[in-house]
């Protein structure tokens, strides 16, 4: 919810204004002390917001396993596992992040787009599940979020010699999607926010086998979805998996809760 976005925020200016303070009026011991209390409570927010980065490695390095009931989050923490009577079962997660819509295409367009589509689903031989998140937006708050979001992207789109080529297209796939929405939402179109993720599943007799096919399937579906959707697939990991996860049987109720889930 909104509060813990207020927390995060007041947490880490309060951090910078604790060690300035400290600076100021303590003495060198104090100073000592309290440069280094900030530090850790500065690394324990970073570890929060951005713990998805670093902590696979650390349960990796340390071997640990995470129990959820009948399902296992292996220490890799990039799938998780089911043991049964005949065998195993694993599932990856991955995030679908659109940049076109068929609502800013002609018919011609609209309808390369489904049969590319489905030639490409029709080329699976497993079973694929695409989940979509839809929540209605306020517009009041979140047509300047939009354009901060727009300008940040053209800083690093501007930044041309220092970025890969692949990295040029995706920028500006994402600045015209940017661009599209804010031109739906002057004309008054009711706006919704889209999370969208894909999951698989493989099963093999042994944890081995059922990793391994999960594995393919998921570089599989990731090269067949973004080809024929014109998005970007990433592999989702640790918390977000989890939330994935979760949210096959419980998801956010309010667009307040669900923004706070992705913060």
């Amino acid at each position: 919810m909104f509060l813990n976005r207020a927390v995060t925020v007041a947490a880490l200016v309060g951090g910078f204004i604790a060690i300035i303070i400290s600076l100021v009026y303590g003495g060198e011991g104090n100073v000592l002390f309290a440069t280094i209390a900030g530090l850790l409570f500065l690394t324990s927010i970073a570890t929060w917001k951005y713990g998805y980065l670093f902590i696979p490695v650390i349960t990796q390095a340390t071997n640990i396993v995470e129990i959820r009931g009948d399902y296992e989050v292996p220490s890799s923490r990039d799938y998780i596992i089911k043991k049964t009577h005949d065998g195993y079962y694993a599932t990856r997660f991955l995030e679908i992040r659109f940049y076109e819509s068929s609502i800013d295409k002609g018919e011609g367009e609209k309808t390369m787009m489904f049969e590319s589509f489905e030639k490409a689903i029709s080329s699976l031989k497993y079973i694929v599940k695409i989940s979509l998140l839809i929540s209605a937006i306020d517009l009041s708050k979140h047509i300047e979020e939009i354009k901060t979001k727009r300008s940040n992207i053209e800083v690093r789109r501007s930044a041309e010699g220092k970025i890969k080529a692949d990295e040029v297209i995706r920028y500006d796939r994402e600045i015209a999607m940017w661009n599209r929405l804010l031109d739906r939402l002057g004309r008054g179109e009711r706006a919704v926010e889209v999370i969208a993720f894909a999951s698989t599943t493989a099963f093999g007799l042994t944890r081995e086998e059922a990793v391994s096919r999960v594995n393919r399937q998921a570089k599989e579906l990731k090269t067949i979805l973004s080809s024929s959707l014109a998005c970007d697939i990433t592999d989702l990991k640790d918390l977000d998996m989890l939330k994935c996860f979760e949210w096959e049987l419980f998801f956010p109720t309010t667009e307040e809760e669900l923004r706070d889930e992705v913060f």
